[in-house]
């Protein structure tokens, strides 16, 4: 590799990977390694429906990188795209246009006086960088002057905006929006709506949705492509572009480590890892997250929770606490396609967001991904083992004492472990040990359901995709797993009996569908267990294998 970025080195012949916010000039300029996106550009720089766009997708998912591909397009920076699609395969020909690009990502509103000196200095630099001056003023003010300079000396122009919701989301916890703050930002995009005939482009990317700062509301012509089935590959990788760009460095990872697995089950790792992001009910694509493929590499191919790490916001964990943890844990969880709409901020603060709205906000920040679409509804489940582990960990950690975050990891590692050598007393006492762990207040109305949420929760921590998410002919086991040569079927009762869980898992043949994964050495532990609503845990229970 030529180098990866972020001063760690990867000994193959691949181009650097940068995983820090590189802009594309940087990227280009380095001969770090760049996954071709711009057929996608091209395709909204000549869009019909218009030339004024929004886009969501999750924090580190690539928006930046687009905005600053998008930048030197319209600067007229053809050299910086030489082999690229849009250079070699279509007609486009690299018209310059002055850019106006605002990054909000690095401000805050914890101090409104610092905030406003901001965002003036922000429009004063893109003037300066424009070979324009203009005078301190409001905002609103200082952009509409600025528009009027570039428009009378070379035309229509470009506005860039990226993350515009930073500021509110990563406040949103700690201080309400001023109305000094909400006046501001609703000037300055009231200013663009009216500059509207000159304006050639419009991008504007974020995270959610924020009704209260007027964006969507003032600029009507704003055309959303965030869920459109055309861009559903435009931010992260596909399939195809992991073997195109990162392949090679698979390959020879392979090559030169002594790894317990074949090719095409290393590939399956990553995959289950880090794929399974889907952007849009309409289309069936599903891309891996940038920055933890990157991470992945820099690393050593030591496989880890990175995307978390890079600084994603708890906010709608902390909301998601609130609500049925079983519906939250479940394998899928549906709302209406209309629940993916703008959210109020003061809604948001006040923890006052329905069931829907807290789904849709945990897709918005990435932790869920659409799985289906059906009669208006959208189905959506974790995307991956990554995320699955690290939103189950620190959701589960509100429920739970006597466990902190050092003791839950060992406690996976001993459990593990018993599963592994398929001793069956060592991995239920650890069980019982695992559902005393939790608080009252966590076992509802339906206390059978909860149970099994706490349980099915085990094996997402622990990065586990459980069997039973593939239904039998006869109805399903609650959980089942593959543990190096032991494959273990587990099924629960509340104040029922072991036998009666186990005579379900008879009766319903839970255990058939699993034969065919038995090779020489292998066994299958069908453990029936009892959960006790007045003790609150497990009462007993059988094996029928011992």
């Amino acid at each position: 590799m030529a180098g990866i970025k972020n001063d760690a080195q990867y000994n193959d012949d691949m181009k650097g990977i940068a995983i820090s916010q590189f802009g594309f000039e940087r990227r280009i300029e380095d001969d770090a390694l760049y996954v071709d996106k711009t057929r996608y550009i091209y395709d909204l720089v000549r869009s019909e429906r218009g030339n004024f766009f929004f886009l969501s997708r999750p924090r580190r998912y690539g928006k930046s990188l687009f905005c600053y591909t998008l930048h030197s397009l319209f600067e007229g920076r053809k050299e910086l795209f030489k082999g690229l699609y849009i250079a070699e395969k279509t007609d486009y020909d690299f018209p310059k246009y002055p850019v106006l690009h605002f990054d909000f990502s690095g401000m805050d509103l914890l101090n409104e006086e610092y905030f406003m000196s901001s965002f003036r200095s922000m429009v004063r630099w893109e003037a300066e960088h424009n070979g324009i001056t203009i005078q301190d003023d409001a905002p609103a003010a200082m952009l509409q002057n600025l528009i009027n300079e570039l428009y009378q000396r070379e035309g229509d122009i470009v506005i860039i905006i990226d993350e515009f919701d930073a500021p509110i989301t990563s406040s949103i916890n700690k201080i309400e929006l001023t109305e000094t703050i909400r006046a501001a930002f609703n000037a300055f995009y009231a200013t663009i709506k009216k500059n509207i005939l000159r304006i050639r482009f419009f991008f504007i990317t974020g995270v959610t949705k924020l009704q209260n700062l007027s964006i969507f509301s003032a600029m009507n012509n704003l055309v959303d492509i965030s869920m459109d089935p055309d861009f559903a590959a435009a931010f992260g990788y596909t399939e195809e572009e992991l073997d195109q760009y990162f392949g090679e460095g698979i390959d020879e990872y392979l090559e030169t480590h002594d790894v317990p697995y074949t090719k095409e089950d290393f590939r399956k790792k990553i995959k289950d890892y880090y794929d399974g992001y889907r952007f849009s009910q309409y289309s069936d694509i599903t891309v891996y997250n940038p920055v933890s493929i990157g991470m992945l590499f820099i690393c050593d191919f030591r496989f880890d929770n990175y995307w978390e790490a890079t600084g994603v916001s708890t906010l709608v964990v902390n909301l998601a606490s609130s609500f049925d943890l079983a519906d939250i844990l479940g394998d899928t969880i549906s709302v209406p396609i209309a629940s993916f709409r703008t959210f109020d901020i003061s809604e948001i603060q006040q923890k006052k967001l329905n069931r829907n709205s807290v789904v849709a906000l945990l897709y918005y920040a990435g932790y869920l991904t659409i799985c289906g679409y059906e009669d208006q509804m959208v189905y959506l489940r974790f995307p991956n083992v990554e995320v699955g582990s690290c939103f189950t960990d620190n959701l589960l950690a509100r429920y739970t004492y006597d466990m902190d975050g050092s003791e839950v990891e060992m406690w996976l590692f001993h459990f593990m472990k018993a599963c592994k050598a398929g001793d069956e007393e060592k991995a239920m006492e650890l069980l019982e040990t695992y559902f005393e762990a939790f608080s009252y207040e966590l076992i509802g109305k339906n206390p059978e359901k909860h149970y099994q949420a706490i349980f099915h929760a085990i094996f997402i921590i622990a990065g586990i995709r459980a069997i039973s998410e593939d239904r039998g002919i006869h109805g399903r086991a609650e959980e089942a797993i593959i543990a190096d040569n032991h494959i273990w079927i587990f099924e629960l009762k509340v104040d029922g009996s072991a036998d009666a869980a186990l005579k379900q898992m008879q009766d319903r043949g839970y255990a058939d569908k699993y034969l065919y994964l038995l090779k020489p050495g292998m066994e299958i532990h069908r453990i029936g267990i009892s959960f006790s609503s007045k003790e609150r845990k497990i009462s007993e229970w059988k094996s029928l294998d011992r």
